[in-house]
């Protein structure tokens, strides 16, 4: 870790070997905050979003950032494990299987074929729909339950060291966590720009604790994070049943499920003395001592299970995954779509997309080397278990 002193504001611990010129730009915004505690965090995969880097932690005292979690509220990734080894898998079992997964779980920017049961999908994500959550937002993001979506969410069917066959998966809220956020950003910019509050820079307006905002947003964010998790349970219920129909497994077992783009009411010690504020984690991982985490790489590259090491400095988080290398634009212009899915061929790594004209966005060359990632965090996280792909569905 180093430490960056940030004239004007908070410091910033940074566990990334190498910070793009505008990620650091959006850190040192982000130490700025006038209710910035302590120091801002930088995990190993830290890389420019809006307003923070995805990859940012911020301790804040009463406020709550909605572009610093994101707009894909409860984002994470979630894992299976079956009793399948890959030998017996075989290259067309694991076609058929990714097959029935294509065909079963909308990807990119569809949603369901059908509408989704309104009161069932009620049930199932257990928790009121709160009055801060338009109907819109909610009727259009309903019928996205159990779908995909596009950029880097994946689901991808692995081998751990062993050759045991599991089961990975990104993806979080859909629209309804980008209507949530795009809606209360505005809102905050709106009433920060009347009340002249400090800002160091527009993407990262803020509510402050006690408004009305504040707490119709925090329960619309927790209701999203809510979303997600029964977004992916309901695309692995169809993950498990393309391998009932296809493949003799007698297991499958989910294992994980953690996001990565949340805020959380939590205390830490600052200057030797508990502290309670808002923790905001955009493309980080809670990783208290001994909790499980999941650090995906990206498709021709290795993903791994790890458990936390609570470090303090970090507010008890790590990377959520590898971390892009560049641009969607610059991998698109560095390598041709044919040429990633002949190199995927060639590794032995099946891969599904809706839209192959972008394969080359998520392929490895895009993103950060995954093993030195994990190297960078060895006081975050401890590897336990890496997992390599066999093959993957994209939208």
């Amino acid at each position: 870790m180093r430490v960056i002193e940030v004239p004007g504001g908070v410091p910033i611990c940074s566990w990334a070997p190498e910070v793009e010129p505008s990620a650091l730009e959006q850190a040192v915004n982000l130490a700025r905050l006038p209710f910035a505690i302590d120091h801002v965090a930088l995990m190993p995969d830290a890389h420019a979003g809006y307003g923070m880097p995805i990859g940012g932690v911020l301790f804040a005292e009463a406020a709550v950032v909605p572009y610093a979690i994101g707009v894909d509220i409860g984002c994470g990734v979630a894992l299976a494990e079956t009793d399948l080894l890959a030998g017996a898998l075989g290259r067309r079992g694991l076609r058929d299987v990714l097959e029935a997964i294509e065909r079963d779980v909308p990807t990119g920017r569809r949603s369901q074929p059908r509408p989704v049961d309104r009161h069932r999908a009620e049930e199932e994500i257990g928790v009121g729909r709160p009055a801060s959550i338009e109907r819109a937002w909610w009727e259009r993001g309903i019928d996205q339950l159990g779908t995909l979506g596009s950029g880097n969410h994946f689901l991808e069917v692995q081998r751990d060291p062993d050759g045991r066959v599991c089961v990975m998966l990104h993806s979080g809220s859909r629209s309804l966590g980008k209507a949530i956020c795009d809606a209360f950003q505005r809102r905050a910019l709106a009433g920060n720009l009347a009340r002249r509050e400090p800002l160091p820079h527009r993407e990262l307006a803020y509510l402050r604790e006690g408004t009305p905002d504040f707490d119709a947003y925090w329960a619309a964010m927790a209701y999203a994070r809510r979303f997600a998790e029964v977004n992916r349970a309901r695309m692995l219920a169809v993950v498990e049943r393309a391998f009932e129909a296809h493949t003799r497994v007698r297991r499958f077992e989910r294992l994980v499920d953690i996001h990565h783009n949340d805020a959380a009411r939590e205390l830490h010690v600052v200057d030797g003395r508990r502290r309670e504020g808002l923790v905001h984690r955009k493309g980080a991982v809670r990783a208290r001592a001994g909790e499980p985490v999941l650090v995906p790489g990206s498709m021709e590259t290795a993903s791994y299970v790890g458990v936390g090491l609570g470090n303090p400095d970090a507010f008890e988080t790590c990377q959520h995954g590898a971390g892009r290398a560049m641009s969607r634009t610059a991998a698109r212009r560095a390598r041709s779509a044919p040429a990633v899915l002949a190199a995927m061929e060639a590794e032995g790594v099946l891969l599904l997309a809706g839209d192959r004209g972008a394969v080359a966005e998520e392929a490895g060359f895009a993103y950060k080397d995954i093993e030195a990632v994990m190297g960078a965090s060895a006081d975050l996280v401890r590897p336990v278990r890496r997992l390599t792909p066999l093959g993957v569905v994209k939208g």
